[in-house]
């Protein structure tokens, strides 16, 4: 065996054994790199959803157009064109001598992959719709409590269709965001209001297709070529906009002065002109931000991480909603219970996110794991027998000799 670590020796590194502990590198310190694109979706995500609150309370528009699809599709579609085009031009000036080469086209997607891609859109722009509808019935406080629920249907439809096995830390997370949403829960229920069934069932709605969007993402991520981040935006993006076009054709455009040209008109005068270009701009470039940080979170944590994102920013909104839009709407206004509900979804998120470098495999994945350790085994194994093998000849040779 010595003589064979001698003959052969390893490769640089040493030789791979996924049974041997390693020393953890920076980026798994960080939870696999979760972190940047988290608080990226975070900061970005909660200035977007507040302008939003604050563009649906100016009332620029009538409510039937629902500007804020049409918006978000556009900022989205905006943002990877340009991104891309400044992606490409600096590479363009990075390396000089790789304008004589032809650009490196990826494969096209076929089977049950590239139905996967379209029916992304699909449901982006039904979680989108349905949730929009939501606020709009109940108000954006219940949105964002109820909307928790898709981190129990987003792990549901990982189990069942990704396979997917989370480790007892990211279960732990898991528990302590229900707990946090329970406490919220309980508080609307004990309310002498007439609970609002209505809007209950367009967020569970909404929190489906969202989780469907999320599980689409990350099977899409994990295939043969997958899509770029870009790809699938755009996808979702350009579908939406094109769809919200046709609504707005058929719905908006007949009264066009009454729900469009009249309402805007008279909120950009009390807000003002550059006031009102500020907030739209603002706007348009955190949606775009939020949108890579949702790619991110895909593609490092998976799909249940991108609902547990979603709720802890939701806290991190219901937050911030009660200091800015508390004294104009009841709804917003915040409790000791609110606080307490918002402060555990934030911390099952944190844990959750800080679990990612121990994160739970699918089964597939888990076999493919136990083959390559096999395969080690018994490539180590097999060397050793050779060398042995060998030495053991050139010894009786000599012994003839």
């Amino acid at each position: 065996y010595l003589t064979a670590r001698v003959v052969f020796p390893p490769p640089p590194g040493g030789y791979t054994d996924p049974d041997m502990p390693r020393k953890p590198s920076a980026r798994s310190m960080e939870g696999d790199g979760l972190l940047p694109p988290l608080l990226q979706f975070l900061a970005a995500g909660a200035y977007y959803f507040l302008s939003a609150q604050t563009i649906i309370n100016r009332g620029f528009v009538h409510p039937d157009v629902r500007q804020m699809v049409g918006l978000m599709c556009l900022s989205d579609s905006s943002f990877c064109v340009l991104s891309g085009w400044w992606s490409r031009r600096r590479a363009a000036r990075g390396k000089k001598q790789s304008r004589a080469r032809k650009p490196e086209r990826r494969p096209k997607l076929a089977g049950f992959p590239r139905l996967a891609l379209y029916a992304l859109p699909v449901f982006d722009l039904f979680g989108l719709v349905v949730a929009f509808e939501a606020i709009r019935v109940a108000g954006s406080g219940f949105h964002q409590t109820v909307g928790g629920a898709s981190v129990p249907i987003g792990a549901a439809l990982n189990v069942l269709l990704l396979r997917t096995r989370f480790s007892y830390e990211q279960l732990s997370a898991i528990g302590v965001v229900m707990l946090g949403l329970s406490v919220k829960a309980r508080a609307l229920l004990a309310d002498d209001a007439d609970f609002p069934a209505e809007a209950f069932a367009l967020v569970l709605a909404s929190c489906f297709g969202y989780a469907m969007r999320g599980v689409t993402m990350e099977y899409l991520s994990k295939t043969k070529n997958p899509p770029s981040g870009d790809r699938m935006t755009l996808q979702m993006s350009v579908t939406g906009l094109v769809a919200w076009s046709l609504y707005f054709v058929v719905f908006a455009l007949p009264d066009f002065h009454e729900k469009v040209r009249a309402p805007f008109i008279s909120a950009t005068r009390e807000l003002g002109v550059w006031k009102t270009a500020l907030l739209y701009a603002t706007h348009a470039v955190s949606r775009g931000l939020t949108s890579k940080g949702i790619m991110g979170i895909v593609r490092v944590g998976g799909s249940t991480a991108l609902s547990l994102a979603q709720v802890t920013r939701a806290s991190v909104i219901v937050v911030l909603s009660h200091f800015l839009f508390c004294a104009d709407d009841a709804r917003q206004c915040l409790d000791r219970g609110g606080v307490f509900s918002a402060a555990l979804v934030v911390a099952g998120g944190a844990l959750f996110a800080a679990a990612k470098h121990r994160n739970g495999v699918s089964k597939t994945e888990a076999s493919k794991r136990r083959t390559l350790r096999e395969t080690s085994r018994a490539s180590r194994t097999g060397v050793a027998k050779t060398a042995a093998r060998g030495v053991t000849k050139t010894a009786e040779k000599k012994k003839q000799r």
